[in-house]
């Protein structure tokens, strides 16, 4: 490599000309997964957005006779944290749909099954604003968070129907998001949400009519 000003020959990773002393402004060009269209970390063996590995830059390749061991030794090390970096990644870039398929359907029948001895449309009818709340909140988090990637472009990439949906029935939206830049698409929040979803709903019908034949019992 040769500085631009003087000509002489300086190394790669040089920052200032030994010559002259003229700065050396680099442009490296960004690592985006071809499959999600992630931006990855230089460093990175794995997309941090949906997961899947990757090569490093050239630069970065162990060169010489050591060069199977390292490799070796990097994939062995790779499967034996792959599991926790995944999961890591996964709460990192998808914490507030976890908490938002998770949160609001655990505190709000931990709230109504607690309370279920009071007025039963009041217990119903604060058990289905504590959830909802809680959905509205979490999803503007998540809307709000997810709008500031770079791969969002300020919230171009989803449209405003994902955004509603998102604020008030994300067990639609959850499946919208993972088709997203940059999201994983095996991601397993939706899923979680629509069993948890499903199983609040029974135990909701269930534990409501035993009170009420209880109530009808005892009038009786």
């Amino acid at each position: 490599m040769k500085c631009p000003k003087c000509g002489a020959e300086i190394s790669d990773y040089a920052r200032h000309c030994p010559a002259c002393g003229t700065p050396i402004v680099k442009i490296r060009p960004k690592r985006v997964c071809t499959k999600c269209g992630a931006e990855v970390p230089d460093d990175a063996t794995v997309c941090p957005g949906c997961g899947r590995p990757v090569k490093r830059r050239e630069h970065q390749q162990p060169h010489g006779a050591n060069a199977g061991g390292a490799n070796a030794g990097g994939a062995a090390a790779m499967h034996g944290s792959g599991f926790m970096a995944r999961i890591r990644q996964s709460w990192v870039r998808d914490k507030y749909a976890w908490l938002q398929a998770v949160l609001p359907i655990v505190l709000a029948f931990l709230y109504h099954i607690n309370l279920l001895q009071d007025k039963m449309s009041f217990n119903l009818m604060n058990t289905a604003l504590i959830f909802e709340g809680l959905i509205f909140f979490f999803g503007y988090l998540d809307v709000k968070e997810i709008s500031q990637r770079p791969e969002m472009y300020g919230g171009v990439a989803f449209s405003s129907r994902y955004m509603y949906l998102s604020y008030f029935l994300p067990v639609m939206s959850f499946f919208e998001r993972r088709q997203l830049p940059g999201m994983k698409r095996n991601a397993l929040y939706p899923i979680v949400h629509a069993v948890l979803l499903a199983i609040f709903a029974i135990l909701m019908l269930f534990t409501s009519d035993e009170v009420m034949l209880l109530e009808v019992g005892g009038a009786l």
